[in-house]
């Protein structure tokens, strides 16, 4: 949950004042357990889930299945309008790498930038207050669990991965995107997908995916991160994910990053 503005005083952060390798020892420890717990479990966990989905298990997902997104993806230029004031200062919005730790390995430049609205149950009030409409926009579509303005500066490339849950999907609705003819695309289960204004790109990231922004210009999306439409016996599980991610060292990182507030 990025603060673009970095609107910090002269005071050490959490973050900037407890590095996660002053930890305790049995914090590590256990933090370090339930990482190898969670990579046992992340593929026959996502295996029910699939089969409790009501969107299909595609890699790619209709965006009219996913409530709310189609009323707002008409509005994209007021949104570009609306975040042409941070993009000139751009430089001074954090990289993801910085502000997560836990994103370093695909996001080891400062090229990938995140501006943060919501996650988890926090919001950045500072940067909502920057997008106004935006913000609006996001609190309008129902099962929203994290929201941010995803910044790829030119030369940015995310290596080959894959998320953690398909209890939400990713959606992606781009407000800038190059326009000099060279390479910017996403491969989602090895298939080159293309971002077209007006158009969400909703996609399960459970599924390997690959980004390039190989132009000379920014790619600006906002990303947004909803719950999966599925039986009850899913929404329970993922009930208990999403509360066991909220309270996980990844997102007190973030939030101690840039001060979020509880939502």
């Amino acid at each position: 949950m990025a603060n673009a503005t970095n609107n910090r005083d002269k005071r050490p952060t959490a973050s900037e004042t407890s590095r996660p390798e002053d930890a305790p020892a049995y914090t590590k420890s256990k933090q370090t357990a339930a990482v190898r717990l969670g990579k046992k479990l992340r593929d026959p966990v996502n295996g029910f889930l699939a089969g409790q989905s009501l969107v299909g298990d595609q890699p790619i997902i209709d965006p009219a299945l996913v409530p709310g997104l189609c009323e707002v993806a008409p509005r994209w230029r007021e949104f570009r309008e609306e975040i042409q004031p941070l993009m000139h200062e751009r430089e001074s919005i954090p990289p993801l790498g910085k502000i997560s730790p836990d994103h370093r390995r695909i996001a080891s430049t400062p090229a990938w930038k995140s501006f943060f609205f919501r996650g988890y149950g926090y919001e950045s009030l500072a940067n909502q207050g920057r997008c106004p409409k935006l913000t609006k926009a996001i609190d309008s579509i129902p099962g929203v669990v994290v929201g941010f303005l995803s910044i790829m500066e030119p030369g940015t490339h995310v290596p080959l991965h894959r998320g953690l849950t398909k209890s939400w999907l990713n959606c992606h609705l781009p407000l800038m995107l190059p326009d000099d003819g060279k390479r910017c695309e996403i491969a989602v289960d090895g298939k080159i997908q293309q971002w077209r204004y007006g158009e969400w790109l909703v996609f399960d990231e459970t599924y390997p995916h690959e980004v390039w922004n190989e132009s000379d210009q920014p790619r600006v999306m906002l990303l947004l991160q909803v719950q999966r439409q599925m039986r009850w016996l899913g929404r329970m599980v993922t009930r208990g994910i999403y509360h066991g991610v909220r309270n996980s060292s990844f997102v007190n990182d973030v939030k101690a990053a840039i001060g979020a507030s509880k939502r």
